[in-house]
């Protein structure tokens, strides 16, 4: 459909619209409006995810309805009307702007076409690892929640899950996907319900159940707590859940007051991704006046996880997602082994794009590595076949700061992730060490391993164009060597490979076990290279080579784009 058919019936439909959006519809310069009309928000793997505002190409009450209008069709064609009726879907929001009001349109949209739906109480925001353990736990078919996750305010989506709490995978997303696209005028009509009896508000037990699991993660549960840790939430739903835990487990909590408060403006945090170093400034003044040591901030549904842990000579150190999941495993596993519940068959889950640091430290435990592609359905969607492939899940996390821990939740879990995490640094300091003297020890025995993410934004459909065009020079190039470093073998997953579908992933290894990933994000506009430096020396020695690695390839390959 061209932009301007798909303006006209915005324009046909103008009184339907609500003076928010009708607002924002006028005000469309040319470059705007063509931007916002001659593109269609894509449904995708992870459902929609888009910049708030007016238009086919934005996110908005009428492009979450066509969403919701094409998962029931999808639904209704999985279950039977009785299992929708009384099973029905749980569905939950974030904080951020519009969310809400998503979801009371989309409740009454499935309550109209007689689908059952579960809501928390009193306009509650949830995070999105609830949403996951709750469609198991409150016996739904499927579930719904309103977030853009860590992505900067002007944000929102839609992300769904299966009857396991899990993302949906492809198959299911394509399918979905074809009724989306042919769901054009039906989203201006009126979805007023009458069938209030199908809207049901789900009662305290979710939450007791998701704190019993939590605490049976724990394997020191009458340690004496003698660590302080300092918390943000960056303005999310992370400050009801985690903090509190926190506390009920006996843990010296600290709030970061200035991210603390619900605020779709994320006012003190304004890209509230963990990954973002400047997010840490607060959390990190904080800490030094406390004396803490642990800093723990979560992203705005929660599902992820950033630390900051005080070193032996009393700084402080930000640690990516691939220098965390190596401690927290070290932790994990010697445990499970130490209290003789480790499984001779226990299976490690993480993605493509994962440094390799975690496998060392998962092989030394005996545990399997299975890797999955970018995306945690992949992670969540393998834990059902586990008992056909003989396998016991033990770990599962992407390099993007996710973990989860405990398979109660199919979806990468913050909240869970931070209980782990702080008994880890409380455990690890009764034998006087610091998180940091762990992974020091880790690379010790393993080697030095640079992990690092260079992300290029480019915007628009031009940016678009620009990173497919990088995508397919690299695909084609024939690299020989980067920094001198021979290059010993080349994956292209454009076809699938390692039991995966395809994907548009290339990954480049080279001879001291050094590799590059480059990928397109799936959900920002972003090109993603992923680089795992090895060095037998040193962390400086590992960096040094991947910044000189990336130059060449920029210098060589990229540059006359």
């Amino acid at each position: 459909m061209n932009y301007e058919k798909n303006y006209d019936l915005w324009k046909k439909n103008y009184s339907k619209l609500g003076k928010e959006l009708q607002s924002m519809f006028d005000n469309l310069t040319e470059t705007e409006k063509k931007e916002a009309f001659a593109t269609e928000l894509e449904f995708g793997t992870a459902g929609l995810r888009g910049i708030l505002g007016a238009g086919t190409g934005r996110m908005n009450i009428f492009t979450v309805r066509r969403a919701t209008l094409a998962f029931i069709k999808f639904l209704k064609s999985r279950f039977s009307e009785y299992q929708l009726k009384t099973k029905g879907i749980v569905i939950g929001c974030d904080n951020r702007k519009w969310g809400l009001a998503f979801q009371k349109d989309i409740t009454q949209i499935f309550a109209s076409f007689n689908i059952k739906t579960k809501i928390f109480p009193n306009d509650q925001f949830v995070p999105t690892p609830i949403i996951s353990f709750s469609v198991k736990t409150a016996d739904c078919v499927g579930g719904i929640v309103i977030t853009a996750s860590h992505n900067p305010k002007i944000y929102n989506g839609y992300k769904i899950y299966d009857e396991n709490g899990c993302q949906y995978l492809p198959d299911e997303t394509n399918a979905i996907s074809k009724y989306y696209n042919v769901i054009q005028s039906e989203v201006f009509n009126n979805f007023s319900n009458d069938k209030k009896d199908l809207i049901t508000v789900l009662d305290n037990s979710i939450r007791n159940k998701y704190e019993i699991m939590i605490k049976k993660m724990q394997f020191h549960p009458d340690m004496k707590k003698t660590i302080k840790i300092v918390f943000s939430n960056l303005h999310g739903t992370g400050r009801d859940w985690t903090p509190v835990i926190l506390k009920e487990l006996g843990y010296e909590v600290i709030i970061v007051a200035e991210q603390y408060e619900y605020d779709e403006e994320f006012t003190n945090a304004p890209k509230p991704n963990p990954e973002i170093l400047s997010n840490y400034d607060l959390a990190i003044d904080y800490a030094k006046k406390n004396d803490a040591d642990l800093i723990i901030l979560n992203d705005p549904d929660a599902d992820r996880i950033g630390i900051g842990v005080k070193t032996s000579d009393g700084k402080y150190q930000l640690l990516t997602g691939n220098e965390t999941a190596p401690i927290l495993l070290e932790y994990w596993l010697s445990q499970h082994k130490a209290a003789d519940k480790l499984p001779t068959n226990a299976v490690m889950y993480n993605t493509f794009v994962t440094g390799d640091l975690s496998d060392r430290v998962a092989e030394k435990w005996g545990v399997k590595i299975v890797k999955t592609l970018t995306g945690f359905k992949w992670i969540g969607s393998r834990i059902p076949l586990e008992k056909q492939r003989n396998l016991s899940f033990i770990f599962g996390f992407e390099e993007a700061y996710g973990y989860v821990l405990n398979p109660a939740t199919r979806d990468k879990d913050g909240i869970q992730s931070s209980i782990v995490l702080a008994e880890a640094c409380n455990y690890f300091a009764s034998k006087n060490k610091t998180m940091t003297d762990i992974l020091e020890d880790i690379y010790q025995e393993f080697g030095y391993y640079y992990c690092f993410t260079v992300n290029e934004i480019y915007e628009g459909l031009e940016g678009r164009m620009i990173i497919n065009k990088m995508l397919k020079v690299l695909r084609s190039a024939k690299i020989k060597t980067l920094n001198n470093l021979k290059c010993i073998k080349k994956e292209d997953y454009l076809d699938g490979l390692h039991d995966m579908p395809a994907q548009d992933l290339l990954k480049f290894y080279f001879e001291d076990g050094t590799w590059v990933a480059v990928r397109a994000s799936g959900t920002e506009p972003k090109i993603k290279f992923y680089y795992v430096a090895v060095s037998k020396e040193s962390l400086l020695k590992a960096q040094e080579k991947q910044e000189k690695m990336h130059n060449d390839l920029k210098n060589n390959f990229l540059n006359n784009l």
